[in-house]
């Protein structure tokens, strides 16, 4: 995405998605995802309120609007969409951005003027919510106290910003779908036509006394068989449960009750499952003892069942895996923004800085002998500042990597470890014309400066080892030291960035392992797939 005048509010917009996302991840409400959505976006952009609504049936109807004023709330509840109708009105009946530089003379707003002059609105855009098939949920709009325009940042913002209320909005919807759905299935579970059936025992026989016509449906039974014999419905009990079905029926003359499902071969040869409640009835003393029962075919029930288990199981993959695809891409647009801005302060401001070497270097020469002195301290600070924006270049994004490639760049990256801490760096390649996504490299360039600068700090290690191997579609990145161990559950011990390098990693669609033993030292294997999209697969032992 474009960057922001101040680099620190990139960061900032990048932790206010995580923060809503991780909102969303954990299943809160939809209102109150939407309004952390309009707060972190407020909060982003200083100066800045906005507002989500939704769309239904032709109309508007507020999402989330905390900062906006009560009156102006209830003056766009159930706004028509239309060509002319604000911002938000009419890009939700276009589909497109509209932006109102000042709301004073934009024809749009020429019905709402005094609206907005009393919520002290100059300026509105308003960006469409869609939906993944490209329908409309609604609008996400910026609010501002004076006539401007957005910058490229902005307009990222804005789009990003409805991109996660759309994520919100879809998954709240399906949620309503899925409720809608189970609630018909209970609806039709109940509908069901039930068989009821009354026996009486007297001494070891039982006499049936009334079963309804539904057995027949049901069970495939005569009712006239059972007259003859009670019993004759369990010779079609399936021949896997019927020794636990009669010892149960058995067991409830006893205790009273009993609740079970079984399964039920039908005279055409089809399995249905059966549910049964057996109960006693109660009856005055010394008269015969007497059990009801409803019988249920609940075959359906349970093939719906499992079809919803199913259809939610599909539902929470591709909602994990929305998710995960909106975080890789923050997570390669803020790269992208590093190289970018590394970009610039080479070709900037180190540039001027050498150039301001070079013209002080002459006037230094120039000056008579009492402001030669205050002339070199002059080049000496502007030759520290060179050094540490090229260091800061090296940190955002080091050339080397993009001008020679993965390999080099690690072999540069351990000499230079080697040289500033004095760590005895080995280095192993074995990538073979290996060639890699860039943004997977840079990814295993930075593990590899964490992992590096980690054991030349924490690890007391006087040896290390990096080797570069791979296999197949994947690659494999070792980084071993022979320093002293420690509990691969607790990274905290050897950096903060551990656990930030296994995020990315498993963003990206790869994996770290770590491997540390008193006297052994440590291990820590990188597995990245050469392109995204590839998973790494297990390496060879």
């Amino acid at each position: 995405m474009p960057m922001p005048a101040n680099p620190n509010e990139h960061d900032d917009l990048l932790s206010a998605y995580r923060r809503v996302l991780q909102e969303l991840a954990r299943g809160a409400p939809l209102a109150a995802v939407l309004k952390r959505l309009t707060e972190e976006g407020e909060a982003s952009v200083p100066g800045m309120r906005c507002s989500v609504l939704l769309l239904r049936e032709g109309n508007l109807y507020e999402g989330a609007a905390p900062s906006m004023p009560e009156f102006f709330r209830a003056a766009v509840e159930g706004l028509p969409i239309g060509p002319q109708i604000g911002s938000c009105g009419a890009a939700a009946h276009s589909g497109r951005r509209v932006v109102a530089r000042d709301v004073e003379v934009h024809p749009n707003w020429a019905d709402f003027l005094d609206l907005a002059r009393a919520a002290q609105i100059r300026s509105s855009w308003s960006e469409p919510i869609k939906a993944t098939d490209g329908s409309i949920l609604g609008t996400f709009a910026m609010y501002y106290g004076e006539p401007r325009e957005p910058d490229a940042f902005e307009l990222e913002a804005i789009g990003t910003f409805a991109q996660i209320a759309a994520i919100a909005i879809e998954s709240d919807l399906t949620s309503a779908r899925r409720r809608e759905t189970e609630q018909r299935f209970r609806q039709l579970a109940e509908a069901i036509r039930e068989v009821f059936w009354l026996t009486e025992r007297r001494g070891a026989n039982d006499t049936l006394l009334y079963v309804s016509p539904a057995i027949e449906t049901v069970f495939g039974c005569p009712r006239e068989n059972l007259c003859v014999d009670p019993h004759a419905w369990s010779k079609d009990i399936h021949p896997a449960d019927r020794a636990a079905v009669l010892a149960q029926l058995g067991a409830a003359r006893t205790q009273g009750e009993c609740d079970l499902e079984y399964r039920l071969l039908r005279p055409d040869g089809s399995v249905r499952w059966i549910h049964d409640r057996m109960f006693r009835v109660a009856s005055e003393s010394g008269s015969p003892e007497r059990f009801a029962g409803i019988s249920e075919d609940v075959s359906a029930r349970r093939q719906t069942t499992l079809a919803l288990a199913h259809a939610l199981e599909e539902l929470e993959a591709r909602a994990r895996l929305r998710e995960n695809s909106l975080q890789a891409e923050l997570l390669l647009a803020e790269e992208r923004e590093r190289r970018r801005l590394a970009i610039d302060l080479h070709d900037g401001l180190n540039q001027q800085l050498t150039l301001a070497q070079m013209k002080l270097v002459a006037l230094a020469e120039a000056v008579d002998a009492r402001h030669e002195p205050a002339a070199r301290k002059v080049l000496q600070l502007i030759a520290d500042a060179d050094r540490a924006a090229r260091n800061l270049t090296f940190q955002l994004s080091p050339p080397v990597l993009h001008d020679l490639g993965f390999s080099a760049a690690v072999q540069w990256l351990a000499e230079e470890i080697q040289q500033s801490f004095g760590l005895q760096v080995e280095f192993e390649d074995r990538l073979i014309d290996a060639e890699l996504d860039r943004n997977i490299s840079l990814l295993l360039f930075r593990a590899v400066r964490e992992l590096l600068t980690n054991v030349a700090k924490h690890a007391k290690a006087s040896r290390a080892n990096v080797s570069l191997r791979q296999h197949g579609a994947q690659v494999e990145v070792v980084v071993r030291d022979n320093g002293v161990a420690f509990n691969p559950s607790a990274v905290s011990g050897r950096g903060l960035g551990l656990s930030s390098i296994r995020e990315r990693l498993e963003l990206l669609g790869g994996r770290m392992q770590i491997d540390s033993s008193s006297g052994q030292g440590t291990a820590v294997t990188l597995l990245a797939p050469r392109k995204l999209g590839h998973a790494p697969e297990p390496a060879p032992q």
